[in-house]
């Protein structure tokens, strides 16, 4: 009785080790070019999707041109193999190409599936087969089914995000032509063209598990525990948390931090006049004029009020527009009252607001506020 039942052991070890060398050469048919379509195995149903996935990724970068890339920041477009940074997205091209061409192949081989995005520059791209061009990955995938019978794993959620790197500072989206002002702007607006994974209290998507979690972490009540160590600061999310903890404590300045020169800043506002006023970095360009902006958020003030012409705020006495508040205050005290409060420490001269006396220093004086500050003080 013992024998018989080592015997049925041996037996469904052996045909479970059969079932897994066979399981491994359909795989390896699947993926060799000289395997007819007719031979190809269907689905493997017990695949992880991590491995479809990977699978369809690596038949797409071997018969493209399509470019991995990992980043883009202050200093340039980054490699996705050797994270070598480079200036010119023609440079990043042309060196994956031809440095990681045998390692094309194995962009996010080692990814897991809740953190899995892949970043590609489709600019020109074509399949290597035939040269044939192509707008968009998805048609360019039907291209290879049909035509050369390179085999996908079909009804998969898709993680495959376009990009057409220029090297322009603004970033437009290739699925509908939105401009933004850098790498985190855009990646962040993706989400709204990759909702695979969607917060169930505000509705908003994602395109992997791992950047839902991490947003989720928001909605969580505003008085959360979320203490600092070292100085016990409390912040509403996790995140908040750790980026107050690299900055304030540990010296490690994110988003504030120059990527060209590694300088540190408090803010970001900091960060990017710095890029402009020492590296010559240009800012977001007002898409109505040549003006050019630090900020987004200083772009869009200027074309309300420049370009679109509000004027929200209106003088009681006389009815003029203005967009900024204190400006028709200053109108109101300069125009319409007597009263000359501000005076000029240089000549003496009464002004109704100080930015009518900031403006007087520098047309006939030559100085700023800060420069009349700094001569005060040294004396």
């Amino acid at each position: 009785m013992t024998s018989f039942c080592l015997v049925v052991v041996i037996a469904i070890q052996s045909d479970r080790k059969r079932r897994r060398d066979k399981r491994k050469n359909e795989l390896k048919e699947e993926r060799d070019d000289n395997v007819p379509l007719h031979r190809l195995i269907a689905r493997e149903r017990n695949l992880p999707e991590m491995q479809k996935q990977w699978h369809n990724l690596t038949l797409l970068l071997k018969h493209s041109n399509a470019t991995p890339f990992k980043d883009r920041n202050d200093a340039g477009f980054v490699c996705a193999y050797c994270y070598r940074i480079f200036q010119d997205p023609d440079t990043l091209r042309g060196h994956t190409h031809a440095d990681h061409k045998h390692q094309k192949p194995d962009y996010k081989a080692s990814a897991g599936l809740s953190t899995f995005v892949a970043f590609l520059d489709i600019t020109d791209l074509k399949c290597t087969i035939c040269e044939m061009p192509f707008i968009t990955i998805t048609a360019l995938m039907e291209h290879l089914f049909s035509e050369h019978d390179k085999k996908f794993y079909l009804g998969l959620t898709d993680y495959f995000q376009p990009f057409k790197l220029t090297p322009d500072q603004d970033m437009k989206c290739c699925l509908c032509d939105q401009i933004f002002h850098n790498m985190k702007l855009l990646m962040q607006h993706m989400n709204l063209h990759y909702r695979n994974f969607i917060c169930t209290t505000c509705g908003a998507g994602f395109v992997n598990s791992f950047r839902l979690l991490r947003h989720e972490t928001t909605h969580v009540k505003k008085k959360s525990s979320y203490a600092c160590r070292y100085c016990g600061q409390v912040f509403a999310s996790e995140s908040k948390k750790k980026a107050h903890v690299n900055t304030e404590h540990k010296g490690i300045a994110g988003e504030s931090v120059c990527r060209i020169c590694t300088a540190r800043f408090k803010n970001y506002y900091q960060k990017t006049r710095h890029m402009a006023q020492v590296h010559n970095v240009e800012g977001i360009k007002c898409s109505m004029c040549d003006k050019r902006f630090n900020l987004k958020s200083t772009l869009v003030l200027h074309m309300r009020s420049v370009h679109f012409k509000e004027r929200p705020y209106e003088c009681s006495v006389c009815n003029m527009g203005f967009f900024i508040k204190r400006h028709m205050l200053g109108h109101y005290l300069a125009t319409h009252t007597n009263e000359r409060k501000v005076k000029c420490e240089v000549c003496g001269k009464a002004y109704a607001t100080e930015n009518s006396k900031g403006k007087h220093l520098k047309k006939s004086h030559g100085l700023t506020k800060a420069s009349l500050i700094a001569s005060n003080v040294s004396k």
